[in-house]
């Protein structure tokens, strides 16, 4: 409420003087009323002086000026000692009321300023504070408690804190606790987790703390509680444990073997696995140290090779390398117990990038390795017995040519007709022989790609056809093939020859291409149909021409080109026209060593 002006104050103050004066006049002179009773009327002069406050010497002295001038105009007897006296007392009586103002307004004042002061210093706290009185009730709280709990503080202060701010499970224990704090039979808690709830029902985890509150007279008036929010902590703590309770979890039931060592080589855990790969060796604990390694087990490499203490796997992680898939022959010492276990390891790294542990993973591959042992050992004999088939039947096939070719001499006619046909078949078994020695070798085991002369791969492809007309005009050109690649130009040259007419021409070019090359071989024979060139290089696909052979010839392209990291396509030679001739395009690497490049190769022109 505004205070009300000046004006209005000596107004009404005016007129509570007057009628005073006038009452008191009538009460004591009139109706002949005891003086004690007269004086009564005092009372509103009093409240005046009180309510003007500062202003209370001139109350006083204006309050007595009043009443001596009232004795002068409304008695005969004026002057006497009593209306002097009278007047003193007015004057009195105001001043020291008027101090008593001052002095009162002032300490409220005082305590306004401290209590602000106070609740300054609490405001910049960063925990919740709340005085609680005796009555339960909310006698202060700070700021950083009202944007915990959600409520402005006007909407805290006088309410009761236990129906406010504790949770209904926690409530009637709570207060329990409180009266036996206040009463005095107990003692303030210590420090613990304690749980508020906020105005949109949300729990928080405090740490709490109370400490109880006394008056001037030492009695106990209320308690004062603060609390830190540690509720993300908690949950980030139980995040933590349930998600080290998983990965223990998922470690303990991997079924590669897994060990954790400090910086040391102390071993800190071993897996499930781990534990049972060691008991394959008689042993029922795992080692110690690293160096416990050395008197029990004797690591080599697959060949045989002993590895000293610091070749082995852990060994290796420690001193900081990053292992991946090294194969361990493990043999106890003094026993015929012996496994052959693949490693993986690394250095574990803190956000800093030090290293504080070591991981190193097993898995025991020994049956696996005695099934690869097995498979190349009958993979081998097979081998033996396929050299040995294919030069059995390469030198019979040669025999039954050598004969061919006397008896085609001598012969005419149906005779010499069916001397070619016989030739043919055996071409068609040599062929057949090379094309299954082919595959026998892509299937084995691919060895590293190396740089190939293609230039010279071609030009002895070309040597192979002398009655041919091939047209290649090309330069020295390195690309990433291995001792296959002839067998490239073989099948696509030799298709060429053997589809197109006895007329046939055929084109072989070379060009670069995003750094690589791209090999076309253009033939003018009869092409191939857009419905066959889809399935072209699949196994056993065959073209519908009757010279088609088993499907394999491409089959066998497709995937030498694709081994060496390229890609092979079928077009047409003419755009359009199938049956002007095919035009086989397939992309090879270039080596990384390359010679200097030469004039773009001018486009070798075939006859229309």
């Amino acid at each position: 409420m505004a205070p009300l002006p000046e004006t209005i104050r000596i107004f009404i103050v005016g007129i509570l003087i007057g009628v005073s004066v006038v009452l008191t006049y009538y009460f004591h002179a009139v109706l002949s009323v005891g003086a004690v009773f007269s004086h009564f009327f005092y009372i509103p002069i009093i409240l005046a002086a009180l309510w003007w406050g500062r202003r209370g010497i001139s109350v006083a002295f204006f309050l007595g000026g009043l009443v001596l001038i009232s004795h002068f105009l409304l008695r005969t007897d004026v002057g006497t000692v009593n209306d002097y006296g009278r007047a003193v007392m007015f004057v009195v009586v105001a001043l020291v009321i008027a101090w008593l103002s001052e002095r009162l307004k002032r300490q409220q004042k005082d305590t306004e300023r401290e209590r602000d002061r106070a609740q300054g210093y609490l405001d910049v706290a960063a925990v919740l504070l709340v005085v609680v009185n005796a009555d339960q009730t909310i006698g202060l709280v700070n700021r950083r408690g009202c944007e915990l709990l959600g409520y402005r503080e006007d909407e805290l202060i006088g309410r009761n804190w236990f129906d406010v701010a504790i949770p209904e499970r926690n409530r009637e224990d709570a207060r329990r606790a409180f009266a036996r704090m206040v009463s005095g039979v107990a003692t303030a808690s210590p420090t613990e987790e304690n749980v508020i709830v906020t105005k949109n029902g949300d729990e928080r985890i405090l740490i709490w703390k109370e400490a109880v509150l006394r008056g001037t007279n030492g009695r106990i008036t209320g308690t004062l509680g603060s609390g830190k929010d540690i509720t993300e902590r908690i949950r980030a703590q139980e995040a933590l444990r349930n998600r080290e309770a998983q990965l223990r979890t998922i470690v303990e039931n991997l079924n590669e073997g897994l060990g954790v060592f400090d910086l040391d080589g102390n071993p800190l855990q071993w897996n499930r696995a781990a534990r049972e790969f060691f008991g394959l060796f008689g042993l029922e604990n795992p080692p110690g140290n690293v160096s416990d390694f050395d008197d029990l087990f004797e690591f080599t490499t697959t060949d045989g090779t002993v590895l000293p203490p610091e070749e082995w796997p852990l060994s290796r992680v420690l001193r900081g390398e990053q292992i991946r898939d090294v194969e361990v022959r493990t043999r106890r010492i003094g026993t015929d117990l012996e496994r052959v276990f693949n490693y993986g390891g690394t250095l574990v790294r803190d956000a800093g990038g030090s290293p504080f542990m070591a991981v190193v993973t097993f898995t025991d591959i020994t049956g696996r390795k005695g099934a690869e042992e097995a498979l190349l050992s009958a993979n081998e004999v097979a081998n033996l017995y396929l050299d040995i088939m294919v030069h059995d039947i390469n030198n019979a096939n040669a025999i039954a040519l050598g004969y061919s070719d006397i008896l085609a001499e001598d012969l005419e006619g149906t005779n010499r007709g069916m001397i070619q046909k016989i030739r043919s078949a055996v071409s068609q078994s040599i062929e057949i022989i090379q094309n299954v020695s082919t595959i026998r070798r892509l299937r084995s085991p691919t060895p590293p790609l190396k740089p190939v002369d293609l230039d010279a791969v071609i030009r002895a492809e070309i040597r192979q056809h002398r009655e041919t007309d091939i047209r290649y005009d090309g330069r020295p050109v390195t690309v990433l093939a291995d001792d296959l690649l002839p067998e490239v130009f073989t099948n696509l040259v030799g298709n060429s020859i053997k589809f197109g007419e006895p007329d046939v021409v055929i084109a072989i070019r070379v060009e670069d291409q995003d750094g690589g090359v791209l090999v076309s071989v253009e033939d003018t024979g009869p092409g191939i149909p857009d419905e066959v060139k889809p399935t072209l290089f699949s196994r056993f696909r065959k073209g519908k021409s009757s010279k088609s052979g088993k499907g394999l010839g491409l089959y066998i392209v497709r995937m030498l080109v694709t081994r060496y990291g390229g890609s092979i396509r079928v077009e047409d030679r003419v755009p359009g026209a199938p049956d002007a001739g095919a035009a086989f395009r397939f992309t090879l690497k270039k080596a990384a060593r390359e010679e200097p490049e030469a004039p773009a190769i001018p486009e070798v022109p075939l006859p229309v």
